[in-house]
């Protein structure tokens, strides 16, 4: 690294700035995330109650990883560049570096991976409604989370089973971005293409039957739109940390940059956003979301300005 890299890293101006971003954007990822985990197992609902649905539990281990990345990289972050604005040596910081890395890795790869599952819950949904119940059960998904999470630990191992940095970033990229940008908009079309068929179906059917399925389709579009909104939103938000990873992998001249530094820095914290807009996406998009919340805070709200006003 060339002085001039070297002074950038350890500058007063961009440790500030990068500990003003990591809170900036890790605290509404965090609180984000919490309330709608408390949304879910609060839901006061007794018909059909969002914590009792398979692909919930999806939800709720996408909002957890969320959460766990605005608390972990994100304020570690904060202390990271808060410990070097301070005058502490950048070398008595390079085990907490590394384990900042290791949990943005896990949090990533869990990420992905329940998001391609989701897109592939939506699918079965839509296309075998009949059959849905009987493939998809909480029992299965738990299985799922489960394997997730031990794959994306034992990954996140390989440099310390003595695998080069260059093939673990080049597997990290490429397994959990490009493979899944090439598979899942192939889902989501087949997905959308049983929607359409079935709605075309539908309208032979006698009008009661008729309503209640339109209102079933209705329902799986709006939960198929948000599931792919959250997809995009996490490619979009990971593209420049996968450009940046790519770089510093093919091009080790350009990565000695002070100009590739910052960009590194910056798509980093990039990725945090990802994490506070999932929630607001189901908010939006997915009513049952908003009813649950609404049912959890509203009354909240709604009592204590009731409090306010008898003080």
């Amino acid at each position: 690294m060339s002085t001039s890299d070297s002074e950038l890293e350890n500058s007063d101006p961009f440790q500030l700035s990068q500990a003003i971003v990591s809170i900036l954007l890790s605290t509404p990822a965090v609180v984000t995330n919490f309330l709608l985990l408390v949304t879910v197992f609060r839901d006061p609902s007794r018909n059909q109650p969002l914590w009792g649905s398979p692909v919930t539990l999806l939800v709720v281990n996408l909002a957890m990883c969320d959460l766990l990345t605005g608390a972990i990289p994100g304020y570690c972050s904060l202390y990271y560049n808060i410990a070097i604005f301070t005058g502490q040596p950048k070398q008595e910081l390079v085990d907490l570096g590394t384990g900042i890395t290791a949990a943005a890795v896990v949090t990533n790869i869990v990420s992905s991976c329940t998001i391609a599952a989701m897109s592939l819950d939506r699918l079965f949904a839509v296309s075998s409604p009949h059959q849905y119940t009987a493939r998809v059960t909480k029992a299965k998904i738990k299985v799922f989370i489960a394997v997730v999470w031990t794959y994306s630990l034992l990954f996140s191992s390989l440099g310390w089973m003595g695998v080069s940095v260059a093939v673990v970033v080049i597997l990290y990229c490429h397994i959990h971005v490009s493979v899944p940008l090439v598979i899942l908009p192939v889902v989501y079309w087949k997905t959308y293409r049983a929607l359409r068929l079935h709605s075309n179906q539908v309208r032979n059917l006698a009008n009661g039957r008729e309503q209640i399925d339109l209102v079933h389709r209705r329902r799986e579009r709006k939960m198929v739109s948000a599931f792919l909104l959250v997809l995009i939103s996490f490619y979009l938000t990971f593209v420049p940390q996968y450009i940046a990873h790519n770089i510093y992998i093919l091009s080790p001249s350009l990565a000695e940059r002070s100009s590739f530094k910052v960009f590194l820095y910056a798509s980093n914290k990039f990725v945090f956003l990802n994490c506070t807009l999932n929630p607001f996406i189901y908010a939006w998009r997915v009513p049952k979301y908003k009813r649950a919340f609404l049912a959890v805070f509203g009354r909240r709200v709604y009592r204590s300005r009731n409090v306010v006003g008898d003080a």
